[in-house]
């Protein structure tokens, strides 16, 4: 198949965002009617996109893409930062996708009795999903400060996660990703290090992710 058929059959697909384009271009005084007229499209068809039930594809969305892409761009992204406390260099991410797992480890405090005073969060995964079957892991940790071994504190809780931003990757490799970062990397965290594959496979199949290795018992509707 020639690269240019493979364009069009991917403008082809449902586009994952339909709900909340055409909720931007309602809330920005469209009515349905302007919608399916523009789309070249049915009103009962924009009534379904609106309420979720059906996806519309890229090539029919086109114009409401021209006029809202960069809205709905900017409503699925985060930003994340890296900082060297040792040295005070700081990098600064844009990341964009919705975010479909954020996922805190939590260290236990306790007094000298061993009774629990407090839990504070050590580690953090943050998964994106960025279209298609194409994610981008955020690995992060607490910022602390060596010389006084304490802790980053901040009203903005995004802002006491030093990053690191993966490459993207699909979903069998973001499954084997979780499952060798729960293995290496969650020595301290034995509970969390055991749940954390099946959080993984239960949050893409709830995404609508096909997952191998899952054993199924489908209804008959």
């Amino acid at each position: 198949m020639s690269t240019e058929n493979k364009g069009k059959n991917a403008k082809k697909k449902p586009f994952k965002w339909t709900k909340e384009l055409v909720r931007l271009a309602l809330n920005d005084g469209w009515t349905q009617a302007d919608i399916a007229k523009e789309c070249r499209t049915q009103q009962s068809i924009v009534s379904a996109w609106k309420k979720g039930s059906k996806k519309g594809h890229e090539e029919q969305l086109k114009p409401l893409l021209d006029l809202y892409g960069y809205k709905l761009r900017r409503n699925t992204f985060r930003v994340y930062w890296s900082f060297n406390t040792k040295t005070g260099e700081k990098t600064f991410y844009r990341v964009e996708g919705k975010v479909i797992l954020s996922q805190a480890f939590y260290d236990a405090r306790r007094d000298k009795h061993g009774k629990m005073i407090k839990k504070v969060p050590q580690l953090k995964l943050v998964v994106h999903h960025q279209g298609k079957n194409n994610f981008r892991v955020v690995v992060q940790s607490r910022i602390k400060f060596t010389h006084k071994n304490e802790e980053l504190e901040s009203s903005v809780e995004d802002a006491v996660w030093s990053s690191r931003v993966n490459e993207v990757i699909n979903s069998a490799e973001l499954i084997n990703f979780i499952d060798d970062y729960a293995l290496k990397t969650l020595h301290d965290y034995p509970s969390d290090a055991n749940t954390l594959p099946f959080v993984i496979r239960q949050t893409l199949l709830n995404h609508g992710v096909p997952v191998d290795g899952i054993v199924e018992y489908p209804a008959v509707w």
